[in-house]
């Protein structure tokens, strides 16, 4: 089975009456990465020749063996580079082509033709009328598949004419269980860090030791020693270290107002005493300012003076 556990329920609903399958639907949920997994498994399936009693592809007719990039009755649409100045965008030539593949004969004596549009949101507004036509007189056997991490990046003139799946994260005991079978226990503390998604920590896990370090000098509060501030705390990106301080910081503001917690539960005493000494206003100004910088991370900044700049506003916090 190559989708995750707590994905077989939808799989199974589904393949309810694959004969009368819907031909479009909208794959949506919390990972696009986790999506696209499931979609590619799902077509891979649909086109197999001999898929077993849970409709999983055999891997071993010719038709899994020709694989996602091959078959003659598989076609993922993706960007057009040429024509759109080295976007990413889907275009209109793309979608009219999509169109002319399904026009055209099936490789298999009455077997479906599938496109897959995997990150949908990066369709054009010209691309997405040009498939709805498509979408609303389908030619016969064939299925049109998109993924998309929030529906509403979809015109809703294609959301209303295509099946809606939502793939949702798992529980907090399908994420253990999946940790626990995959050899993976040791991190089932940081699951909550990690949004309860055990993909993303089993991805991230080698960041864990990195997270330590960074945690260790946010728990002193007033008395973190800026010296202390380590290059290496950029080495997965200013991205990175600046989603880590919002999670800690928000946990020092839900704390103040509430005395809650949601990502750090099993720093939840050193949190609530932080949260005594915060001032309230400060903790507001400085989420503020992490959005702000998390907006501009990804282009070409000094990370450095944005990290010092942080961490000398997060003492601040703590010092009246």
């Amino acid at each position: 089975m190559n989708i995750y556990p707590w994905q077989l329920s939808t799989w199974n609903e589904i393949f309810l009456n694959k004969v009368k399958m819907p031909h479009a639907q909208i794959f949506y949920g919390y990972k696009t990465q986790e999506i696209n997994k499931f979609v590619n498994e799902l077509s891979k399936s649909l086109l197999c020749s001999n898929p077993d009693d849970q409709n999983f592809s055999c891997g071993k007719c010719q038709n899994c063996l020709w694989g996602k990039t091959n078959h003659p009755d598989l076609k993922i649409v993706d960007s057009d580079l040429e024509n759109d100045n080295n976007s990413n965008l889907i275009n209109i030539s793309s979608a009219r082509d999509t169109k002319k593949f399904l026009e055209l004969t099936s490789h298999q004596k009455n077997g479906k033709k599938i496109v897959v549009i995997f990150d949908a949101e990066r369709l054009t507004v010209g691309a997405s009328n040009a498939l709805l036509k498509t979408i609303e007189e389908p030619p016969d056997n064939c299925l049109i598949f998109f993924t998309v991490k929030d529906i509403a990046d979809l015109l809703p003139t294609i959301t209303s004419r295509c099946r809606l799946i939502s793939l949702s994260k798992p529980s907090i005991n399908e994420a253990k269980n999946f940790l626990v079978k995959t050899d993976n226990d040791d991190l089932i503390d940081y699951l909550e860090l990690f949004n309860n998604s055990p993909i993303e920590l089993i991805n991230e896990k080698e960041s864990i030791s990195q997270i330590h370090n960074v945690l260790d000098e946010l728990k002193k509060g007033e008395k973190i020693d800026l010296i202390n501030i380590n290059k290496s705390w950029l080495d997965n990106g200013l991205v990175w270290i600046i989603n880590l301080l919002q999670k800690w910081s928000y946990e020092v503001l839900l704390n103040k107002i509430s005395q809650g917690h949601n990502y750090f539960p099993k720093e939840k005493n050193i949190i609530h005493q932080l949260a005594l000494n915060a001032d309230l206003g400060k903790l507001l100004s400085y989420q503020k300012t992490l959005n702000e910088i998390k907006m501009y991370a990804q282009k070409q900044v000094n990370k450095e003076i944005n990290l010092n700049s942080v961490m000398i506003e997060y003492k601040k916090i703590f010092v009246e």
